[in-house]
Protein backbone atom coordinates (compact mmCIF):
# COMPACT_ATOMS: atom_id res chain seq x y z
CA UNK A 1 0.00 0.00 0.00
CA UNK A 2 1.39 3.40 -1.02
CA UNK A 3 0.93 6.50 1.11
CA UNK A 4 1.52 9.96 -0.41
CA UNK A 5 1.88 12.91 1.96
CA UNK A 6 2.14 16.58 0.87
CA UNK A 7 4.88 18.44 2.76
CA UNK A 8 4.08 22.10 2.21
CA UNK A 9 6.90 24.41 3.28
CA UNK A 10 4.72 27.48 2.87
CA UNK A 11 3.36 30.11 0.50
CA UNK A 12 5.93 32.40 -1.11
CA UNK A 13 6.32 35.17 -3.66
CA UNK A 14 9.21 35.81 -6.01
CA UNK A 15 11.06 39.11 -5.93
CA UNK A 16 12.79 40.63 -8.97
CA UNK A 17 15.84 38.37 -8.60
CA UNK A 18 13.80 35.24 -7.92
CA UNK A 19 14.28 35.03 -4.20
CA UNK A 20 11.40 33.16 -2.57
CA UNK A 21 9.98 35.20 0.31
CA UNK A 22 7.16 34.14 2.64
CA UNK A 23 3.87 35.84 1.92
CA UNK A 24 2.57 35.96 5.49
CA UNK A 25 0.26 39.01 5.58
CA UNK A 26 1.99 40.92 2.79
CA UNK A 27 -0.32 42.57 0.25
CA UNK A 28 0.83 41.53 -3.23
CA UNK A 29 -0.21 42.73 -6.66
CA UNK A 30 1.97 41.68 -9.61
CA UNK A 31 4.37 39.26 -7.87
CA UNK A 32 4.36 35.55 -8.73
CA UNK A 33 2.81 33.69 -5.81
CA UNK A 34 3.21 29.98 -5.23
CA UNK A 35 3.45 27.22 -2.69
CA UNK A 36 6.50 25.02 -2.28
CA UNK A 37 5.43 21.46 -1.58
CA UNK A 38 7.64 18.37 -1.76
CA UNK A 39 5.90 15.03 -1.42
CA UNK A 40 6.67 12.05 0.80
CA UNK A 41 5.87 8.65 -0.70
CA UNK A 42 5.87 5.75 1.76
CA UNK A 43 5.96 2.15 0.59
CA UNK A 44 6.79 -1.03 2.48
CA UNK A 45 10.35 -0.84 1.17
CA UNK A 46 11.21 2.84 1.05
CA UNK A 47 10.55 6.40 2.22
CA UNK A 48 10.90 8.61 -0.86
CA UNK A 49 10.84 12.38 -1.31
CA UNK A 50 9.82 14.02 -4.58
CA UNK A 51 12.08 17.10 -4.57
CA UNK A 52 13.06 18.71 -1.27
CA UNK A 53 12.02 22.37 -1.34
CA UNK A 54 13.89 25.46 -0.23
CA UNK A 55 15.06 24.28 3.15
CA UNK A 56 12.83 26.96 4.70
CA UNK A 57 12.95 27.39 8.47
CA UNK A 58 10.52 28.78 11.02
CA UNK A 59 12.01 29.80 14.36
CA UNK A 60 15.23 28.05 13.40
CA UNK A 61 13.59 24.69 12.61
CA UNK A 62 13.21 23.23 9.15
CA UNK A 63 9.53 23.17 8.20
CA UNK A 64 10.10 19.96 6.26
CA UNK A 65 11.47 18.28 9.39
CA UNK A 66 8.40 19.31 11.37
CA UNK A 67 6.16 17.79 8.72
CA UNK A 68 8.20 14.59 8.56
CA UNK A 69 7.96 14.31 12.34
CA UNK A 70 4.18 14.18 12.05
CA UNK A 71 4.71 10.99 10.04
CA UNK A 72 7.09 9.59 12.63
CA UNK A 73 10.13 10.26 10.44
CA UNK A 74 13.31 12.34 10.44
CA UNK A 75 15.66 13.16 7.54
CA UNK A 76 17.78 10.09 8.34
CA UNK A 77 14.73 7.89 7.67
CA UNK A 78 14.52 9.05 4.04
CA UNK A 79 15.91 6.32 1.77
CA UNK A 80 15.49 7.97 -1.61
CA UNK A 81 15.05 11.42 -3.17
CA UNK A 82 13.83 11.89 -6.74
CA UNK A 83 14.88 15.25 -8.19
CA UNK A 84 12.86 16.67 -11.08
CA UNK A 85 15.29 19.51 -11.89
CA UNK A 86 17.87 21.64 -10.12
CA UNK A 87 16.24 25.02 -9.56
CA UNK A 88 16.82 26.30 -6.05
CA UNK A 89 13.22 25.89 -4.88
CA UNK A 90 13.51 22.17 -5.62
CA UNK A 91 16.98 21.28 -4.27
CA UNK A 92 18.19 23.81 -1.69
CA UNK A 93 16.60 21.74 1.07
CA UNK A 94 19.14 18.99 0.40
CA UNK A 95 21.88 20.82 2.28
CA UNK A 96 22.52 22.51 5.59
CA UNK A 97 25.22 25.14 5.92
CA UNK A 98 27.57 24.54 8.87
CA UNK A 99 30.84 26.07 10.07
CA UNK A 100 32.57 23.33 8.07
CA UNK A 101 30.62 23.96 4.87
CA UNK A 102 27.52 22.35 3.42
CA UNK A 103 26.42 18.91 4.60
CA UNK A 104 23.68 16.69 3.25
CA UNK A 105 20.56 16.69 5.38
CA UNK A 106 19.56 13.22 4.11
CA UNK A 107 22.69 11.11 4.58
CA UNK A 108 20.95 7.76 4.11
CA UNK A 109 19.12 8.67 0.91
CA UNK A 110 20.08 7.79 -2.63
CA UNK A 111 19.50 10.99 -4.64
CA UNK A 112 18.32 10.32 -8.20
CA UNK A 113 19.21 13.11 -10.64
CA UNK A 114 19.23 13.43 -14.40
CA UNK A 115 22.85 13.79 -15.47
CA UNK A 116 22.08 15.96 -18.51
CA UNK A 117 20.13 18.38 -16.32
CA UNK A 118 23.19 18.71 -14.09
CA UNK A 119 25.44 19.45 -17.06
CA UNK A 120 22.99 22.08 -18.31
CA UNK A 121 22.73 23.73 -14.89
CA UNK A 122 26.51 24.02 -14.55
CA UNK A 123 26.71 25.75 -17.94
CA UNK A 124 23.94 28.25 -17.03
CA UNK A 125 26.18 30.48 -14.96
CA UNK A 126 23.92 33.55 -15.01
CA UNK A 127 20.49 31.98 -14.41
CA UNK A 128 18.87 33.37 -11.25
CA UNK A 129 16.76 30.22 -10.92
CA UNK A 130 19.86 28.49 -9.51
CA UNK A 131 21.71 29.06 -6.25
CA UNK A 132 25.18 28.25 -7.54
CA UNK A 133 26.95 27.84 -4.20
CA UNK A 134 24.42 25.24 -3.14
CA UNK A 135 24.20 23.71 -6.60
CA UNK A 136 27.95 23.13 -6.72
CA UNK A 137 27.88 21.44 -3.31
CA UNK A 138 24.85 19.33 -4.25
CA UNK A 139 26.52 18.00 -7.39
CA UNK A 140 29.49 16.81 -5.32
CA UNK A 141 27.38 14.68 -2.98
CA UNK A 142 28.56 11.06 -2.85
CA UNK A 143 25.03 9.61 -2.63
CA UNK A 144 23.83 10.76 -6.07
CA UNK A 145 22.54 8.14 -8.50
CA UNK A 146 22.92 9.56 -12.00
CA UNK A 147 20.08 8.85 -14.41
CA UNK A 148 21.25 8.94 -18.02
CA UNK A 149 18.38 7.48 -20.04
CA UNK A 150 15.30 9.20 -21.44
CA UNK A 151 13.03 7.00 -19.35
CA UNK A 152 13.26 4.10 -16.98
CA UNK A 153 12.04 2.17 -13.98
CA UNK A 154 13.50 2.96 -10.55
CA UNK A 155 11.71 0.10 -8.81
CA UNK A 156 8.41 -1.77 -9.13
CA UNK A 157 6.46 1.35 -8.13
CA UNK A 158 8.45 4.30 -9.53
CA UNK A 159 9.23 5.23 -13.12
CA UNK A 160 10.55 8.40 -14.76
CA UNK A 161 10.71 10.16 -18.11
CA UNK A 162 12.81 13.09 -19.31
CA UNK A 163 10.41 15.57 -20.89
CA UNK A 164 12.07 18.99 -20.98
CA UNK A 165 9.81 22.02 -21.10
CA UNK A 166 10.42 23.95 -17.91
CA UNK A 167 14.11 23.07 -18.19
CA UNK A 168 15.83 21.15 -21.01
CA UNK A 169 16.07 17.83 -19.18
CA UNK A 170 13.43 18.05 -16.48
CA UNK A 171 12.10 14.65 -15.52
CA UNK A 172 8.67 13.62 -14.28
CA UNK A 173 7.64 10.61 -12.22
CA UNK A 174 4.86 8.06 -11.98
CA UNK A 175 4.13 6.06 -8.85
CA UNK A 176 1.96 3.00 -9.42
CA UNK A 177 0.34 0.65 -6.96
CA UNK A 178 -2.06 -1.75 -8.62
CA UNK A 179 -4.74 0.30 -10.36
CA UNK A 180 -3.72 3.52 -8.57
CA UNK A 181 -1.35 5.92 -10.37
CA UNK A 182 0.16 9.07 -8.89
CA UNK A 183 1.79 11.49 -11.33
CA UNK A 184 4.32 14.20 -10.49
CA UNK A 185 4.77 16.61 -13.39
CA UNK A 186 6.96 19.00 -11.39
CA UNK A 187 7.09 22.48 -12.95
CA UNK A 188 5.55 21.43 -16.26
CA UNK A 189 2.36 20.84 -14.27
CA UNK A 190 2.83 22.70 -10.97
CA UNK A 191 -0.74 23.93 -10.42
CA UNK A 192 -4.27 22.76 -11.13
CA UNK A 193 -5.02 25.76 -13.35
CA UNK A 194 -2.23 24.69 -15.72
CA UNK A 195 -4.60 21.91 -16.77
CA UNK A 196 -7.45 24.34 -17.25
CA UNK A 197 -5.65 26.82 -19.53
CA UNK A 198 -4.08 25.53 -22.76
CA UNK A 199 -1.27 28.06 -23.01
CA UNK A 200 2.50 28.42 -22.95
CA UNK A 201 3.97 30.06 -19.85
CA UNK A 202 6.93 32.43 -19.94
CA UNK A 203 8.40 30.82 -16.82
CA UNK A 204 9.23 27.72 -18.89
CA UNK A 205 12.33 27.53 -21.05
CA UNK A 206 10.22 25.89 -23.77
CA UNK A 207 6.65 26.87 -22.98
CA UNK A 208 5.16 25.29 -26.10
CA UNK A 209 6.73 21.92 -25.29
CA UNK A 210 5.49 22.05 -21.69
CA UNK A 211 2.01 22.93 -22.99
CA UNK A 212 2.07 19.93 -25.35
CA UNK A 213 3.01 17.60 -22.50
CA UNK A 214 0.19 18.96 -20.34
CA UNK A 215 -2.35 18.32 -23.09
CA UNK A 216 -1.12 14.73 -23.39
CA UNK A 217 -1.11 14.15 -19.64
CA UNK A 218 -4.59 15.59 -19.24
CA UNK A 219 -6.00 13.00 -21.65
CA UNK A 220 -4.11 10.17 -19.96
CA UNK A 221 -5.08 11.37 -16.49
CA UNK A 222 -8.76 11.45 -17.43
CA UNK A 223 -8.64 8.02 -19.05
CA UNK A 224 -6.70 6.37 -16.25
CA UNK A 225 -7.86 8.54 -13.34
CA UNK A 226 -4.41 9.55 -12.19
CA UNK A 227 -3.88 11.38 -8.94
CA UNK A 228 -1.77 14.42 -9.87
CA UNK A 229 0.65 15.99 -7.38
CA UNK A 230 0.98 19.79 -7.52
CA UNK A 231 4.25 21.24 -6.22
CA UNK A 232 3.37 24.94 -6.49
CA UNK A 233 -0.43 25.19 -6.10
CA UNK A 234 -1.24 27.20 -2.99
CA UNK A 235 -4.48 25.30 -2.34
CA UNK A 236 -4.62 22.02 -4.26
CA UNK A 237 -2.02 19.40 -3.37
CA UNK A 238 -3.36 16.11 -4.79
CA UNK A 239 -6.08 16.05 -7.44
CA UNK A 240 -7.63 12.95 -8.94
CA UNK A 241 -9.06 13.24 -12.43
CA UNK A 242 -12.61 11.96 -12.85
CA UNK A 243 -13.52 11.40 -16.48
CA UNK A 244 -17.24 11.31 -15.76
CA UNK A 245 -17.14 14.74 -14.14
CA UNK A 246 -14.81 16.16 -16.79
CA UNK A 247 -17.05 15.15 -19.67
CA UNK A 248 -20.38 15.89 -17.99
Amino acid sequence: MIKVVPLKEGDFYEDEVKNFLPINDKILTTEIQLAIRPFLVVTDACNTLLDVGLGYKEQGVYVLDQLLAKEGLTPIDINRILVSHLHKDHINGLLEETDCGYVCRFPNAKIYMQQREAIFSELSSDDISFDYDILEAVLQLPNIVWLKEDSGQIDSHFSYEVVGGHTPYMQVFWIKDGAQTFFYGADNLPKLNYLEYNMAFKSDLDGKLAMQWRAKWKIEAEEQQWSILFYHDRVQDIWTSNLAETTA
